[in-house]
């Protein structure tokens, strides 16, 4: 296939070889991003089915780049377990608004060795493969929110290299609560305490913190809330607790965006909804769950909780026309 009918493909994965990173194309033209998570699109996309893929080389991020394309907007990065695909869902419903939640290859071209994308360099790369995430394929995308996984934050420099003027949203959630979360539904990078190299590559923990997952979740809360410290502006910090009405009242405001009735209705309409849900069932709020020890308890409250209460005190609403909204 001759390189250029790629265009309007979408990539939907990196594999990493033993000499250089390859990518895989998939025709998702037509497809909408309407699933929670990007993989999720994709997998409607290829109906169960292998997929019809095309694979090239890294260097065709850069020789397809001219094809139509927006920037981010935004990048959302995330404690996790704060509500972050709530957020990106609400920001979806308003029309012309592209939304790509966690995108699988994003996260291996961040874990990747910057020589495996040569001739790239990775921030450049980096830079290519959001672009093509964000290709226009219907004409009538405007803006484009990128949600991305919780331990993107640690990439943060990358990120900044990638879009140095582009506006960030942090949203995070007391550590007690969060930790409360991660541990009653543990997340996949929370086995990551068994494999020594990727601790200490994602999250610079070893030692102690990989004795239980108890540790492994308060040291790897710390770190993501201590990356996060490094966010410079343009940057709007949000908290669990002021969602959904942070969608209308803060996020989009910052974004120099001024929702009309008619976006809020459906925000709200949107929030009543399971935001992981693809189907669409309705929320039925959140389990109780057990206390946490009170050895978790002493480990948040020593590293996390300074952190979280330092980001939480740069936590604004005062952006000109949210009043009016």
């Amino acid at each position: 296939m001759p390189l250029a009918d790629l265009a309007l493909w979408t990539p939907v994965a990196i594999n990493l070889g033993a000499h250089a990173a390859t990518i895989d194309w998939g025709d998702l033209r037509g497809v909408r991003y309407a699933e929670p998570f990007l993989h999720q699109t994709i997998e409607r996309w290829a109906g169960g089915d292998p997929a019809p893929l095309v694979r090239t080389g890294m260097d065709a991020l850069a020789a397809l780049d001219d094809a139509p394309a927006l920037d981010p907007t935004a990048l959302i990065f995330h404690l996790s377990r704060c509500g972050s695909t709530l957020l990106s869902r609400l920001l979806g419903t308003v029309p012309g608004t592209l939304v790509v939640s966690e995108p699988a290859p994003v996260n291996t071209l961040l874990l990747a060795d910057p020589a495996a994308v040569a001739p790239l360099k990775q921030a450049e790369a980096l830079r290519l493969l959001v672009r093509a995430l964000g290709r226009r394929r219907f004409g009538d995308e405007q803006r484009y929110i990128v949600k991305l996984s919780s331990w993107n934050v640690t990439r943060l420099a990358l990120f900044r290299a990638a879009f140095p003027n582009v506006p960030v949203i942090w949203l995070q959630r007391a550590p007690e609560a969060t930790a409360a979360s991660l541990l009653a539904q543990p997340p996949g990078w929370l086995a990551l305490r068994h494999d020594k190299a990727a601790s200490r590559a994602i999250f610079a923990l070893d030692g102690p913190a990989l004795r239980s997952p108890e540790a492994f979740c308060a040291g790897a809360i710390a770190a993501l809330l201590g990356a996060a410290s490094a966010i410079d502006d343009p940057a709007l910090v949000l908290d669990y607790a002021e969602l959904p009405e942070a969608a209308w009242l803060s996020a989009w405001p910052f974004l120099g965006i001024a929702p009309v009735a008619e976006d809020i209705a459906a925000m709200h309409a949107m929030a009543c909804y399971d935001a992981k849900d693809a189907a669409l069932r309705l929320f039925a709020g959140q389990a109780a769950r057990p206390p946490l020890a009170s050895e978790l308890r002493a480990d948040l409250a020593a590293v996390a909780e300074p952190l979280y209460r330092t980001l939480n005190a740069r936590r604004s609403r005062d952006f000109t026309g949210a009043a009016a909204l």
